[in-house]
């Protein structure tokens, strides 16, 4: 954590990674690019405008990190195309690649990632300096595992012996994390065993981008959070820290709000640690006490503490020093991000070449600018889309993290401008570009600074320059842009300059009131619901008051409406009664409005007698009102949890308008377990049962959200029914509660109704209750649900049968028995493709526990049959995962060894690769079986292997490295070596000569 003296046990915090494909991020980067070509030429492009080109900027960046689907953990080495695994994952500062390395580790410890390796091995390559491996001694990796992890110890000979057998068997894991770190200054006594390790051993290698090699086949890079992570992050931390410190839970849907209406803290929430930093700041109750989270704080936050960071990769100790000083620190590297922002800007660039990088050092000559130093910070990131790639990273090129990064760098630089002799390029830079859509944020980002002692004497001049000549003529685009600055500007200070502005924002709230003006009204609710502060100002409101007064009805509804598109979270005393009044008035739209502004003011106007009004709108004669109390009593959360609300809301399922039964069951929802009494559960099922899908989807989903705290045995037989309802909404509503259900539920409670739904007539009721089976995991392996999934194996529907083999291999080694293997090799012969493939990927994820004698004569059987190229793949994959874990294969009879031979090779696409020739040698050697000979010289001519005779010893030569091999029993070794000569023999005589050297 970004707070040192906080830390939470790591599956408690961790929260996955978006890893994709280094090849298919940097597509997504050359749009970037594209957006610059697309700038230069506007008059090419039809309707082209700044504020459009602006968004395709954002949404270019959202692509970038807003990953929807990504690559599991468990899956990083299914590219890998050599026996010996190497990925090389590369992410930017801060992005998580350490805490991606702790996490992996940790999973295998706990047995629940990389079985097939004894030994996994983390190695923080920043730690192996000079100091602690002295210069005049030759290292080997057991001097690694003895630094690393047993300073304080001597390892044994046996115990140096046994380690490195697994190295030279390929049973170690190596993560090897901050290679950019270490690439610049690896020791000289150091280069041969990380070049042992990275060549010979099965590993992972992190680094920054900016210290990429092409030397690995699987580049993967990870790029933060998806969107739902983010969601998931934030709640996480928040759990955590509300058990510390008894937080207000309503902070989490603040904060998301926060995030959400500002696609620039958006965007830059989906790096790991500026999310880190966004949560503490805004957990942290002192601060909260004296300001609000404005973009310009945040961001300011983010840069110290990257600037922090930068120091301490610099041994430079910044823990005593102030904000102030630690930029002083960095004010070279600063000066030289804030000049290539704005240039970056006035050229309209993001793309940042090799040219404007020393274009900008040659500009700022009076400062010593180490160029490969600031790329280290963290707020540059590299791009190289030269055919053949560059080492030299002033060669490449740059672009901030995020668009919003560019734009506060070019808002400090403009603002050192100001201050300076030479303000008149500042001035005439606002004057010009004041209105430009593309420059909105750098000043925004200005007016926030202004707030800190560094800009304080630029106050003045920047705001007498932005509302003075030259004036937008028409108005609404100057006062959209002040609403922007001014909003940022008071949420930090308060000066002398804000009132005036404020009240020229009033008079054109007065305006939209007194004229029928929706474009233009739309235009403010705009630019007012991107505001943190401006509307909790006492200004504003006492403006909504005085308009609030009028006498004509049309102007006063269409005031209501516009209040109720506005979030004022801190509302004054006077216009918090005026809109509780508001709820007893004559006119239906103004009752509407009234509750739904009441939402909008969030827990803090949830008093007493705001809950008891609201409930005593639930039963208004008009149903819009109604749901709009519901809604409204739903968002302000746990104060609103009273017996009488849940009673009220509980009582509107029966609504004879179905939205407001939808939006019963929604508040509901959102209540959580505050809600889940019995006499509400019991009126949500029959809500699942209900005419109008809406509510119908409403239902299962307040359903699942209580899922905790609900009567299982009740809620999933209609949760079962609705996974075949007629309408795919409520299918899918369903479906998810189920899986809910599948994740919380006490497993004593769903296990008996699931077995009751697998003998259900409704084949969609059986298949939802393997699927809830399979998420329950090895929780659910039970014998009487192992036997009844085996009977589903069987079922008449090929859905069913589907979903019980799928199922059946996600419950682990207590399902490995001698029924669920059989059912699994009949369900191989299903005339169906795709049951099929399940089974065979059920029996291939059973793996060694699977690999029974009968079974394993099976597989082979089959392969003998005819059976379809798509079935190859699924059976040569299971095939394989049984050979490598299965010990007795020795016990296999000779024609089964044949057929098995003669299959693998007669099939062009069988990889062998994962199977050791070790391991095929010794079932040779153990079993004493001819047939075998064929097989072991064929699979080491497909894998590349040397196979060499020293004397009595055979020594093999693979990916790993040598190995020495030897058996008392000559005769057989004899054997094993004819036999390879045999078939390289046959081999330089063609191919049809060696078809008789089978035996």
């Amino acid at each position: 954590m970004v707070n040192e003296e906080k830390s939470f046990p790591i599956e408690q915090s961790y929260i996955n990674l978006a890893i994709v494909e280094t090849k298919e991020q940097h597509e997504k980067e050359k749009k970037l690019k594209e957006q610059d070509q697309k700038a230069k030429e506007p008059e090419k492009q039809q309707g082209f405008s700044l504020e459009k080109q602006h968004g395709e900027i954002l949404s270019t960046y959202e692509e970038i990190y807003g990953v929807k689907t990504s690559i599991d953990v468990e899956n990083i080495f299914q590219q890998c195309k050599d026996q010996t695994k190497k990925v090389f994952i590369l992410g930017r500062a801060g992005i998580g690649k350490s805490t991606f390395c702790q996490y992996v580790t940790y999973r295998w410890a706990k047995g629940e990632l990389w079985s097939e390796y004894k030994l996994v091995i983390l190695i923080r390559l920043r730690r192996l300096t000079d100091s602690r491996y002295p210069p005049g001694k030759r290292y080997s990796v057991n001097h690694l595992l003895e630094n690393e992890y047993f300073p304080c110890d001597e390892l044994s000979h046996e115990q140096i012996k046994h380690f490195k057998e697994l190295c030279n068997k390929g049973q170690v894991f190596w993560i090897l994390d901050g290679y950019d770190e270490f690439a610049q200054n690896i020791p000289e006594q150091l280069k041969d065993v990380f070049d042992h390790v990275r060549e010979t051993q099965h590993h992972i290698l992190t680094s920054r981008p900016y210290a990429i090699e092409s030397s690995y086949d699987v580049k993967l890079e990870i790029t933060g959070f998806t969107n739902d992570n983010i969601v998931k992050y934030v709640q996480q931390f928040f759990d955590q820290i509300t058990k510390e410190i008894n937080n207000d839970s309503s902070e989490i849907q603040k904060l998301l709000r926060l995030l959400k209406k500002n696609s620039s803290i958006w965007g830059v929430a989906h790096i790991p640690v500026n999310l880190e930093l966004i949560c503490s700041l805004w957990c942290n109750n002192d601060w909260k006490k004296t300001t609000v989270l404005t973009l310009t704080v945040l961001y300011d936050n983010i840069i110290e503490w990257q600037c922090r960071r930068y120091l301490t990769k610099k041994n430079i100790n910044h823990e005593y020093i102030t904000k102030s000083d630690v930029y002083d620190q960095c004010n070279a590297e600063l000066q030289f991000l804030e000049y290539l922002a704005f240039k970056g800007m006035e050229c309209n660039k993001i793309m940042l070449t090799p040219a404007i990088l020393n274009e900008a050092k040659d500009d700022l000559k009076s400062v010593a600018v180490n160029i490969a130093q600031t790329l280290k910070m963290g707020i540059l990131k590299s791009y190289d889309d030269t055919a053949t790639g560059t080492q030299n990273q002033t060669e490449k090129q740059y672009y901030f993290v995020h668009l919003s990064f560019q734009e506060h760098f070019a808002a400090r630089h403009l603002l050192n401008i100001l201050k300076s002799i030479n303000n008149n390029i500042a001035i005439n830079f606002i004057n010009n570009n004041k209105y430009n859509q593309r420059f909105h944020f750098v000043f925004v980002f200005a007016a926030g600074l202004l707030a800190q002692s560094h800009y304080k004497s630029c106050i003045d001049s920047f705001w007498s320059t932005f509302q003075g000549e030259p004036l937008d003529l028409v108005g609404i685009k100057h006062t959209k842009i002040v609403i922007a600055c001014v909003d940022e500007f008071i949420g930090q200070t308060t000066h002398p300059q804000s009132r005036p502005i404020q009240r020229s924002i009033s008079k054109w709230l007065e305006f939209c009131a007194s004229h029928n003006t929706d474009a233009i009204r739309q235009h403010l609710i705009e630019s007012l619901q991107q505001t943190n502060c401006l509307l909790n100002t006492t200004f504003i409101q006492s403006t909504f008051l005085k308009l609030l007064e009028s006498k004509d009805p049309n102007k006063k509804r269409d005031v209501s409406r516009f209040i109720s598109k506005l979030q004022i979270t801190e509302p004054i005393p006077r216009l918090q009664s005026n809109i509780l009044a508001a709820l007893a008035d004559a006119d239906s739209v103004v009752r509407r409005t009234a509750c739904e502004t009441l939402g909008n003011f969030g827990e803090k106007a949830a008093t007493n007698e705001v809950i008891a009004a609201l409930v005593n709108v639930m039963r208004d004669d008009n149903y819009y009102v109604r749901s709009a109390a519901h809604a409204a009593l739903g968002i302000l959360g746990e104060r609103a949890t009273t017996n009488e609300v849940i009673v009220a809301l509980r009582d509107a399922l029966r609504d004879s308008a179905s939205r407001v039964r939808w939006g019963a069951c929604k508040a509901l929802g959102n209540l959580c377990d505050r809600a889940a009494t019995n006499e509400v559960i019991l009126a949500l099922l029959d809500a699942v049962r209900d005419d109008d899908g809406d509510v119908r989807c409403g239902a299962c989903q307040a359903l699942g959200k209580l899922s905790e705290k609900v009567a299982t045995n009740e809620v999933i037989p209609v949760l079962l029914d609705a996974v075949h309802d007629g309408n795919s909404d409520v299918r899918w509503c369903a479906r998810e509660a189920l899986e809910k259900l599948g994740e919380k539920a006490a497993t004593n409670e769903v296990i008996p109704v699931l077995l009751d739904a697998l003998r259900d007539g409704d084949s969609d009721v059986r298949c939802g209750a393997c699927e809830t089976l399979g998420n329950l995991g090895e929780r659910a392996a039970r014998n009487e649900v192992i036997t009844a999934l085996v009977n589903a194996v069987g079922d008449v529907n090929r859905n069913v049968r589907r979903e019980a083999c799928e199922t059946l291999g996600k419950l682990g080694e207590r399902a490995a028995t001698n029924e669920v293997i059989a059912a699994l090799l009949n369900a191989m012969r299903d005339g169906n493709a795709d049951v099929r493939g399940d089974a065979y990927e059920a029996l291939g994820n059973l793996g060694e526990k699977a690999a029974t004698i009968e079974g394993f004569v099976a597989l082979v059987n089959e392969l003998s049959g005819t059976i379809s190229d798509a079935d190859h793949i699924y059976l040569n994959e299971c095939l394989v995962r049984v050979m490598c874990s299965f010990d007795e294969m020795k016990q296999l009879k000779s024609e089964t060894v044949e057929k098995l031979f003669y299959f693998i090779r007669n099939v062009t696409q069988f990889d062998l690769t994962p199977i050791s020739l070790e391991h095929m040698s010794k079932v040779f050697l153990d079993s004493g079986i001819v047939r075998w000979l064929g097989l072991v010289a064929y699979v080491a001519l497909l894998q590349g292997i040397a196979v060499t005779v020293k004397g009595s010893c055979i020594w093999i030569y693979d990916g790993k490295g040598s190995l020495e091999f030897n058996s008392d029993r000559p005769e057989l070794l004899a054997s094993l070596i004819e036999a390879f000569g045999n078939q390289k023999s046959a081999i330089e005589c063609g191919w049809s000569s060696m078809q008789g050297s089978d035996n």
